[in-house]
């Protein structure tokens, strides 16, 4: 069965050593670990923490996204891979004029299409709050959302704050935008108390929305591996089945340092090589038919990645 993926971080272990390649297993979500997982569709973040360097860690990792068809055409084609920004930072320096950030993403866009853009990551920047903030949208994030209202890209919860999340919906609505909204790796919160994942309200407005969410695998958004099925149950309780999607969020462990709490990925599902067993394991435990599973592994994004988009699969 063929699979999505709406968020792996190969791009930033590439484009921090021009030595590496895409082939080391550490990596989680390396070339022959998403053909052996049969993932038809990658989505790439591109991702800076915000730093004095973000713009041009972003550009390097533009550049790595481009060039992975050319260097290796036997795993990556124009049409299996997609890009996305994690955090607007990675086009954005934090005391530059606002114009200058737009063209600067302006020519980015003649380069690549993303997928969708995150406003921020984990904390604060000029256009809102990120996961662990308890800032909302601020006046830059209102610009940059009415200069991407019609551009098909997305814009990404899943490491907004609540109140970003919120204030980001109320302005798409007051201001009549035309933006669609997701969550490329968030699981629900009522069953998994972290902040990155999603509140109930926000996970409705974006099934009510047609977005999608990409259910992430790293261990602190799951207790345990069988909990997945837990969260696929909750997001059909909330109306999400045809929402549903896998945002693995596969990364080098090695090149971040450890965090509190739980930390890593479960054996069951620790690289994109076991899609195939999840998927096994969702059938069997959830009984759900093949349409419905099929639906989960790749059609639903497709048909979100299809609709309203400048990308061509």
């Amino acid at each position: 069965m063929d699979v999505v993926d709406l968020h792996c971080d190969l791009l930033l272990y590439l484009a921090r050593d021009p030595k590496r390649d895409p082939f080391n297993p550490a990596i989680r979500c390396s070339a022959p670990q998403l053909k052996a997982g049969n993932v038809k569709l990658q989505v790439m973040a591109i991702y800076t923490e915000t730093c004095a360097e973000c713009a041009d860690r972003g550009k390097r990792q533009v550049e790595t996204y481009l060039c992975l068809p050319q260097k290796y055409p036997d795993f990556f084609t124009k049409t299996n891979i997609i890009p996305a920004f994690e955090n607007a930072s990675g086009f954005a320096l934090e005391t530059e004029p606002l114009k200058d950030v737009l063209r600067r993403l302006e020519t980015i866009l003649t380069q690549i299409t993303p997928l969708y853009i995150s406003l921020t990551w984990n904390g604060e920047n000029r256009f809102g709050g990120g996961c662990g903030s308890d800032c909302g949208l601020k006046d830059d994030g209102k610009e940059l959302l009415k200069f991407l209202s019609g551009k098909g890209i997305a814009i990404d919860f899943s490491h907004a704050s609540d109140r970003l999340a919120r204030e980001t919906i109320n302005f798409i609505d007051k201001s009549n935008l035309d933006l669609r909204v997701m969550a490329s790796h968030s699981n629900f919160r009522t069953l998994q108390d972290q902040l990155r994942n999603l509140p109930d309200d926000i996970a409705k407005e974006i099934i009510n929305r047609e977005g999608v969410i990409g259910l992430v695998f790293f261990k602190r958004f799951l207790k345990e591996p069988r909990q997945l099925y837990d969260m696929i149950a909750h997001g059909y309780k909330l109306g999400g089945a045809q929402n549903l999607a896998f945002g693995a969020d596969f990364f080098y462990l090695e090149d971040l340092p450890p965090l509190d709490g739980p930390y890593g990925f479960f054996d069951e599902m620790s690289d994109s090589s076991k899609y195939p067993l999840i998927l096994e394991g969702i059938r069997n435990e959830m009984h759900l038919s093949e349409r419905e599973l099929n639906s989960i592994a790749s059609e639903n994004a497709l048909r979100f990645i299809a609709k309203k988009t400048a990308l061509t699969l």
